[in-house]
């Protein structure tokens, strides 16, 4: 009587829970919650574009392109030594159609960009972005919803021979295919086959975590049941192949046959190959543990089972078979298809949420400045620059917290972040190295007091100086809150007499200082912050000339941008538009910039910036094979605690951080630590025929004598050129080593 009332009372929670899912269960629909998606920003197509540097080639496969013989249809390109011909994918959003460009090349270079019709120049022409990630709640992921009848038959009748051979016939449970399970698992001694049908694993992807317990089986098998009898077979699988988990892109997940035949293949389900339709069935049961882009052996041995089980059951002829297995594993691209920038994509949502765009409507899309190419070169250049320290310097191995790093590229023009990395490894910490980190830039502060005093004599104003002014490198001692500070170099000797180019080169602390007290520290901080540097800053001496105040990466490198875009300070940003489902915009992006400086105290400075790398403290970046017209500054603080390298183009700035998160010392410098991660980056994203700076009006340049700042004459045993802001060139020939008759008389009549 008792277990009659238990099994009456189970009776009617089963009744009561079923009535309940078939009350709240309800299958996805297309256009039910769509995800954010995030955009790459677009790449233009111009004249004197490398084609290596660029990464051009790689680019039109990451984004599905196909290299034909034949120019056919939208999608395909085709390359000769002469030329390489694109006919562009439609860009509905930015209501372009279907576009064929000609680029003719010359020593691997883009002369022009043409329509192969008439050969007329094309202008503003840019590849469509690139699919960056797609978010959806707290998930990062990306899905696109094909209807059934629009899905080929061959992916249906491979998935249901692989995953569910009887979907047709039962109810939502098969009793035969738990059954098989069963005896399948006893005879081999663990689990090795599941029983669970197509209706019971959406039920689970769906509604239920993906725990193993008896209870989450239970309600699994019900609610299964509920859907058969609430849903046709049809919108049952419809469900199953579009919400159907299958890998990683990255920290992107992949949701549905259409996604995965796009991001492992690059192809559409119509594409697909029989040996390509059985990779993507195969993954449903371990989409990580069988990916083809990380375990292509593993990948390619699942993919034959599948093709096997097809020949089993009849759908495949024994001939079709061998073919397919025999077919090599392509997957393009080789990497995962999603650009791996967690750090960017988490940058972005803050600041369109800055915007006031929140909550994030669903659906959005936002389009990034992210450049795909670059953030994956900066991803391996940190990852493998740190590695290469660790290994190379064992000290950094004795502590469980890693070494960590950081790198942000910017475009000074634009303050597009072409690529940011905040960290060695997102699934270990979340934290933002780029902006959230805050420490003391050291030496990076040194060419910002040399502006300051540069823009002094520009105006006639208290401190000023000139690339070839003399400052004293001799013991000093300044009083400070704390008491008398007498600062000091890092090899601990002193110089006597040396022009500011030197000083800086050679990154010396004490005529930064000279410097620093000379002009005053009011005016530094008011520069720093023109350029965009938000942190406070202390106006104290240490804190202005030898950077002991705290900065973010981005801030700094963002104030370097400055200096390469010829005074103008642009805003770093990360998003340039938001447009909701229907493709209106939401926010437009508009550049935040002002004049920071002059352009002439901007130029001086990057010509004493290119020194730094051509004799200075970053001359290694010229023996590791450097190449182009480039200017930048390391960076050092006090006990060693952070090493810095921020250095630039005229189209560029790359702002790297090496340091411990708790601040223990480093015990390498700037130069040791963050210029090879530099270096390497560099190398790879700079062509060496990168354009030379261009010097403004009001420029001049003026052979001196290194020894006096004075201008050289034909006695004097060492002479230079260096460049000056107009009106402050020195008037003066050398005074000690005599002679300068004869150039008198040349200035005074002309005479070249």
């Amino acid at each position: 009587m008792v277990l009659a009332g238990i099994v009456a009372l189970l009776g009617l929670v089963v009744v009561a829970y079923g009535a309940y899912l078939a009350t709240f269960l309800e299958l996805p629909k297309s256009d039910d919650h769509p995800p954010l998606r995030l955009y790459s920003g677009p790449f233009q197509l111009k004249p004197d574009l490398p084609l290596v540097q660029s990464h051009l080639l790689e680019r039109l496969q990451r984004l599905g392109y196909r290299q034909v013989k034949t120019m056919q249809a939208s999608g395909d390109y085709l390359l000769t030594e002469e030329s390489l011909t694109i006919y562009l994918h439609p860009q509905p959003e930015a209501h372009v159609g279907a576009t064929m460009v000609r680029l003719p090349l010359e020593q691997g270079r883009v002369t022009d960009v043409l329509s192969p019709l008439d050969g007329t120049p094309l202008f503003s022409i840019f590849l469509e972005p690139e699919l960056l990630s797609g978010v959806r709640g707290e998930s990062r992921q990306v899905r696109e919803w094909i209807p059934l009848a629009q899905i080929p038959p061959q992916i249906i009748e491979t998935v249901l021979t692989i995953e569910d051979r009887r979907f047709y016939s039962h109810f939502g449970i098969d009793p035969v295919a738990v059954g098989r399970a069963l005896w399948t698992n006893f005879t081999k001694g663990g689990v090795v086959q599941g029983g669970s049908t197509i209706t019971q694993q959406l039920a689970k992807n769906l509604f239920y975590s993906p725990q193993r317990t008896m209870g989450r089986k239970f309600k699994e098998a019900l609610a299964a049941l509920v859907l058969e009898v609430k849903y046709s077979k049809q919108n049952i699988l419809e469900s199953y192949l579009n919400e159907i988990y299958l890998g990683q892109a990255g920290f992107v997940s992949i949701y549905g046959v259409s996604e995965a035949a796009h991001r492992y293949f690059g192809k559409t389900l119509q594409e697909l190959t029989l040996e390509e339709i059985a990779m993507v069935a195969g993954l449903i049961k371990g989409p990580n543990s069988y990916a083809p882009t990380k375990h292509p052996e593993l990948a390619k041995q699942r993919r034959d089972v599948v093709l096997r089980r097809l020949k089993e059951t009849g759908l495949l002829t024994e001939e079709a078979r061998s073919r397919a297995v025999k077919a090599p594993l392509r997957v393009t691209p080789p990497e995962d298809g999603l650009t791996d920038a967690p750090y960017f994509v988490d940058v972005v949502l803050r600041q369109v949420e800055e915007a006031g765009v929140a909550p994030l409507p669903e659906g959005m899309r936002i389009d990034s400045t992210l450049d795909p190419m670059i953030q994956q070169a900066a991803t391996e250049s940190l990852e493998r620059g740190l590695a290469k320290l660790e290994t190379t310097y064992a000290h950094l191995n004795q502590s469980a917290e890693p070494v960590q790093g950081a790198v942000v590229v910017l475009d000074p023009k634009t303050g597009s972040m072409l690529a940011l990395v905040g960290g060695r490894d997102y699934r270990r910490s979340q934290f933002n190295r780029v902006f959230q980190a805050r420490r003391q830039p050291g030496s990076l502060f040194k060419p910002f007091v040399y502006l300051a005093a540069l823009e002094a004599a520009r105006e006639g104003q208290v401190g000023q100086l000139t690339a070839a002014s003399l400052l004293a490198d001799e013991p000093v001692t300044f009083e400070s809150g704390t008491g008398p500070w007498s600062p000091q170099n890092y090899d601990k000797q002193f110089h006597g007499p040396i022009t500011v180019r030197n000083a800086l080169e050679q990154s010396l602390n004490v005529p930064a200082v000279q410097a620093a007290k000379t002009v005053g520290t009011k005016p530094i901080v008011q520069l720093l912050h023109r350029l965009g540097v938000t942190s406070a800053i202390g106006e104290d001496l240490s804190s202005v000339a030898l950077g002991s105040s705290s900065v973010s990466l981005l801030e700094i490198t963002a104030a370097y941008g400055a200096i390469a875009n010829g005074g103008i300070a642009v805003k770093p940003t990360a998003v340039r538009s938001t447009r909701d489902r229907q493709g209106d915009i939401i926010w437009n992006d508009t550049p935040d910039r002002q004049q920071a400086t002059s352009p002439q105290g901007a130029y001086v400075l990057t010509t004493l910036l290119e020194g730094v790398i051509q004799r200075g403290t970053a001359s290694k970046a010229r023996v590791l094979g450097l190449q182009g017209t480039v200017a930048g500054k390391t960076g050092t603080t006090d006990g060693y605690r952070d090493a810095w390298f921020v250095g630039y183009t005229s189209d560029l700035v790359i702002g790297v951080w090496v340091g411990f998160d708790d601040e223990r010392s480093l015990r390498l410098t700037g130069s040791q630590a963050a210029l090879p991660i530099w270096i390497d980056l560099a190398r790879r994203i700079i062509p060496p025929t990168v354009s030379a700076f261009v010097m403004p009006t009001g420029v001049v340049t003026r052979t001196i004598d290194p020894k006096t700042g004075q201008l050289a004459t034909s006695q004097c045993p060492e002479q230079v050129s260096e460049v000056f802001i107009e009106g402050t060139e020195p008037t003066v020939y050398c005074e000690v080593h005599g002679g300068g008759i004869w150039e008198r008389l040349r200035h005074t009549f002309g005479f070249s």
